[in-house]
């Protein structure tokens, strides 16, 4: 049986791949770092990693079961099956509805010596929210969308307008991996 991993699971196996690490370890990054918008509780993120655990996604390693469930000992590794299902989640196409979890994608990417993934994710990332961005123009200039209340039709507006930046965004993110440049100041360029 398959269990859905949810956004909580993948941001755990991410920083779990990256190098092994303590439920202690993990929820300092969710405390101390934008991650935390995934969650920074310990109510959700030690059941995120015992279900984890459970599905043979993640698996403990030093220490003994007892220490590890109630001091955070040892370590929490990806087993092969979960490197795989983080592997696949990491290339699968891109949601143009949720793109906070496109976003994790993205960064979670980084580890990857295969640039060209980052770049096709950004590609795919592109064409996604311009989709969604075309789709709310659509609505809005159909007759239910016009018969709108002014405040619903902004409303409306704002997020074709977020999924419009989304997209020249993820263009112009290409274009900064593509020459690896950063501003004078240690910024991004522009």
């Amino acid at each position: 049986m398959t269990k859905t991993i949810t956004p909580l699971g993948y941001a755990l196996m991410g920083l779990i791949d990256g190098e092994p690490k303590t439920g202690y370890a993990l929820r300092k990054v969710f405390e101390t770092t934008p991650m935390g918008n995934y969650s920074s509780s310990p109510g959700s993120i030690y059941p995120a990693l015992a279900g984890l655990e459970r599905t043979g996604l993640v698996e403990t390693r030093g220490g003994n079961s007892k220490d590890l469930k109630i001091r955070g000992k040892g370590l929490y590794h990806l087993t092969a099956a979960g490197n795989d299902a983080f592997q696949a989640w990491l290339v699968a196409p891109v949601d143009g509805k949720d793109l906070s979890t496109a976003m994790l994608r993205f960064a979670f990417l980084q580890g990857n010596p295969d640039r060209g993934l980052t770049l096709a994710f950004l590609d795919r990332f592109a064409a996604a929210a311009d989709g969604e961005a075309q789709g709310l123009q659509q609505f809005l200039d159909s007759d239910f969308g016009r018969a709108m209340p002014l405040q619903s039709r902004l409303a409306v507006e704002q997020g074709r307008r977020q999924f419009e930046s989304s997209a020249g965004w993820a263009v112009w993110a290409k274009q900064v991996l593509e020459q690896g440049e950063m501003g004078d100041e240690g910024e991004l360029g522009t």
